[in-house]
């Protein structure tokens, strides 16, 4: 199997995500706005930065935090995944 298929599928997958990121959070602004939320509330956020296998997760609550880890691991365990799946079809 020849790497460079390997590699624009890839590149097409991460677009494809990437262009997915940006609707979503175009839609949830709209949302906002057609729904014009009257109420103020709390607004929870976090992020989790991957240093080599290691997610360190940062959250302003224990909610948040304890969901950007299982999101982590899950992201974790999808790309060690892919790596076997997609090393074997390139050693063989």
């Amino acid at each position: 199997m020849q790497v460079l298929p390997v590699v624009l599928a890839a590149i097409f997958t991460a677009f494809i995500l990437m262009l997915v990121g940006v609707l979503v959070m175009f839609i949830s602004m709209l949302r906002e706005r057609t729904e014009g939320s009257g109420k103020r509330g709390d607004i929870e956020g976090g992020a989790v930065i991957i240093i080599g296998p290691i997610p360190v997760v940062i959250g302003t609550s224990q909610r948040v935090s304890k969901l950007l880890m299982v999101l982590a691991i899950a992201l974790l365990l999808v790309s060690v995944l892919t790596y076997l799946i997609l090393s074997r079809g390139v050693i063989r």
